[in-house]
């Protein structure tokens, strides 16, 4: 909510989801106010549990996914949950680290 009065956006660059572990914890968020924040800042909604951790958080922009194949880059993925573990979020990121 704080971000959204502040101003601050997510860089496009960035993917954001937000997959609750059940509509219990959505309806924590709606009951809090909290939801049209979070899409404001493009934390949609995009099922419950364990949805972007395997990987469905889609393709990442080919220009970054060249650059990193390209320069032989480690590409990192920062998660709030408990799957740290290579190409959890995409076969490309090669480090993942819980926020």
């Amino acid at each position: 909510k704080r971000s959204v009065e502040l101003g601050l956006k997510v860089p496009e660059s960035i993917k954001t989801s937000l997959a609750p572990g059940s509509q219990v914890v959505s309806g924590y968020l709606k009951d809090a106010g909290l939801t049209p924040f979070l899409d404001q800042l493009g934390f949609h909604t995009v099922g419950y549990g364990c949805m972007t951790c395997v990987g469905n958080s889609g393709e990442i922009d080919p220009e970054v996914s060249r650059a990193i194949t390209d320069n032989n880059l480690i590409a990192a993925a920062v998660l709030s949950g408990n799957r740290n573990f290579e190409a959890r979020i995409h076969p490309q990121t090669a480090a993942t680290y819980l926020a």
